[in-house]
């Protein structure tokens, strides 16, 4: 697939962490042993839907994603891991896909995840979901919001948790938080599927992220970072990282302060890069597959020494 236009290639950097031995070393196995990654001050991932990266990138119906592209940090060669979308989110959010290899109502997992590490660094997070049904379980499916794009109610230890419920939340909730400027540290932003391209064209989808970006990113300050990317391409790509099958190569976009400009970066990686980059900017360990030696961390992708 083509880079963005005017865009200029950099290098990413990789470390390498112990991988075997038992669950509980490979749980201190630090995200960024060398230490070398940056940490942006506050980070927001915001998810949207079944677009592969040829499908977004030099679309002429995306023009603010594209500019967004151009202005910022493009992962070029960036991979969902699967089909359909929920085991894509789980293993974003956890290292695993564990026993979820489909879109289910009712399943769940007693996995370690990403909200779990935040809370025993003392992070602050929210997740955001638009038409959000319930916290407590899946919740019913409505014209606005489906659950199996929301990974963190199929994790017993997120919804199990009274203090982490609390803290999955609707739009209603981003937008005072935007409004007065008081994200936390940790944001997942998953618009509804009118607004995600799910259900609605990439045009639509265009042009409710060049509305709500804008404003996350100055929320998120001149060392924060937003990571925006897509939970799988096509269902007919099933592309993956260095060949193998996957989920269909799709775009990773890092904006705002913390993020480099106008450049690109060619470096193999699928969903447990971006897990891992995120770990490391906040000093964490790799959880699951994101502890590989076979998967970098996108420092290519941020400014160094934030």
């Amino acid at each position: 697939m083509a880079a963005a236009a005017g865009a200029v290639a950099i290098a990413g950097l990789t470390a390498s962490v112990p991988t075997g031995g038992t669950a509980a070393a490979q749980r201190h196995a630090m995200a960024d042993p060398g230490g070398r990654s940056p940490h942006p001050s506050r980070v927001a991932v915001l998810a949207l839907e079944n677009r592969s990266y040829g499908q977004v990138i030099g679309s002429p119906n995306a023009p603010y994603i594209n500019k967004l592209a151009r202005t910022n940090a493009l992962a070029t060669n960036y991979f969902a891991l699967t089909h359909p979308s929920l085991p894509n989110y789980i293993a974003l959010t956890g290292g695993s896909m564990g026993e979820i290899k489909k879109n289910c109502a009712h399943c769940d997992t007693p996995a370690g995840n990403l909200l779990g590490q935040l809370n025993g660094a003392g992070v602050s997070w929210k997740a955001y979901f638009e038409g959000l049904t319930s916290s407590s379980r899946p919740g019913a499916t409505t014209s606005v919001y489906n659950p199996h794009y929301n990974p963190f109610v199929y994790y017993d230890s997120v919804r199990g948790n009274a203090a982490n419920r609390a803290r999955m939340v609707s739009f209603t909730s981003l937008r005072s938080d935007l409004r007065t400027g008081h994200l936390p540290r940790f944001s997942w932003i998953a618009p509804g599927v009118l607004h995600d391209g799910h259900n609605a064209s990439l045009r639509q989808a265009d042009s409710y992220v060049s509305r709500l970006v804008p404003q996350v990113l100055r929320s998120l300050g001149p060392k924060g970072v937003l990571y925006l990317t897509w939970d799988e391409g096509a269902h007919s790509d099933v592309a993956g990282v260095n060949g193998s099958k996957g989920g269909g190569q799709v775009a990773l976009i890092a904006a705002g302060g913390a993020a480099r400009h106008g450049v690109t970066t060619a470096v193999p990686a699928d969903h447990y890069a971006l897990l891992r980059t995120i770990e490391a900017g906040f000093r964490l360990p790799a959880l699951g597959n994101a502890s590989s030696t076979s998967v970098p961390l996108l420092s290519g992708l941020l400014q160094p020494g934030r």
